[in-house]
């Protein structure tokens, strides 16, 4: 696809998970939302196409309305160029949500989303582009955590998502986050999100099925969003806690026995604590944190590398934390 070819808006839909306002507050939904508008904005100069805009939430959790206020105060246009509906569910969680937005699509392709993840000028297109090629069934786009403050400019440096300066370096790379995620909609009807007890790994999970199978798979740095950054200490350690569970969760599945898992937890406390020290003080500059705050920020990095490998020491040890009572856990936190 060239810079002067249209695309097929009409062919699209776009899936917006409503879980992850109950994290962040308005300030960033509402930036995601207007960057939202502003994309497709931008590409209808050059198809008169519409597509279609789900926001699917919670119905025991969200409250309707606040998604139409934040649509009211994000995107009030957006209406008049996609065709936007509000989805109730009962008691879907983030996977399950993203995968009921495909089963929902009546396009050929569905854009999986985050609320809280702003796309950047040329997101649509870089994330579409590839499915020029036939083979292509998924694109994953690059995601970096936004720094606003010392944990954010932290956790940006040391959390899974790349700094902008290395996503020209992840083209190819077999990752992906389903925050910002476009498939064949056919595709990921018939081959969805897995449901298990990981709590933030059936995206990883599905990808690893997928390529093992042969699917055409790409992640692509033309198309960035900034996603808003967690909200607190507290909230940073709660993650860490439910990464460490998912990491144990993932190694029972790959059929490590216990003692393998034991050693893993202690390889990972050793690799991401050193990892996150070296990463700070090479990339602190990018995230315009100030050489006084180093050590502070080397604190910060390793309560919560220590936190997840502690949770994944525990887990292993009483041999898997029990679905339900990590679903009680979930919901009470």
């Amino acid at each position: 696809m060239t810079q002067s070819e249209a695309l097929d808006l009409d062919a699209i839909t776009i899936a917006v998970e409503w879980e992850n306002p109950r994290d962040v507050g308005t300030r960033f939904t509402d930036r995601a939302l207007a960057a939202l508008d502003a994309e497709i904005a931008r590409e209808q100069k050059r198809s008169p196409g519409r597509p279609t805009v789900l926001f699917l939430y919670d119905e025991n959790a969200i409250d309707p309305d606040s998604i139409r206020r934040g649509l009211a105060r994000g995107c009030p246009a957006l209406e008049g160029r996609a065709t936007v509906r509000i989805v109730a569910t009962d008691g879907l969680t983030y996977y399950q949500l993203k995968n009921r937005g495909a089963e929902l699509a009546e396009t050929a392709f569905t854009i999986l989303l985050d609320s809280d993840a702003c796309p950047q000028p040329g997101w649509l297109r870089g994330l579409l582009a590839p499915f020029s090629e036939a083979r292509m069934m998924a694109v994953s786009g690059v995601t970096s955590l936004e720094p606003l403050d010392l944990i954010s400019r932290t956790m940006a440096m040391i959390w899974i998502f790349d700094l902008p300066s290395e996503h020209p370096r992840s083209r190819g790379r077999v990752q992906m986050h389903a925050n910002n995620f476009a498939v064949r909609t056919a595709f990921f009807t018939a081959n969805p999100f897995p449901n298990t007890p990981a709590f933030k790994k059936q995206c990883g999970l599905w990808l690893a099925d997928v390529v093992d199978r042969g699917f055409g798979f790409l992640r692509t740095p033309d198309a960035l969003v900034l996603h808003a950054p967690h909200s607190g200490f507290v909230f940073i350690l709660w993650r860490a806690v439910q990464a460490g569970l998912d990491r144990d969760a993932k190694a029972k599945l790959e059929g490590r026995g216990r003692f393998a898992r034991l050693v893993y937890a202690a390889q990972v406390f050793f690799k991401k604590n050193f990892r996150a020290a070296r990463r700070i003080v090479a990339h602190h500059r990018e995230v315009d944190l100030p050489v006084w705050q180093i050590p502070l920020s080397i604190a910060i990095g390793w309560s919560y590398y220590s936190t997840l490998a502690g949770a994944q020491l525990v887990s292993a040890i009483v041999d898997g934390l029990p679905e339900s009572a990590r679903l009680r856990w979930i919901e009470s936190s």
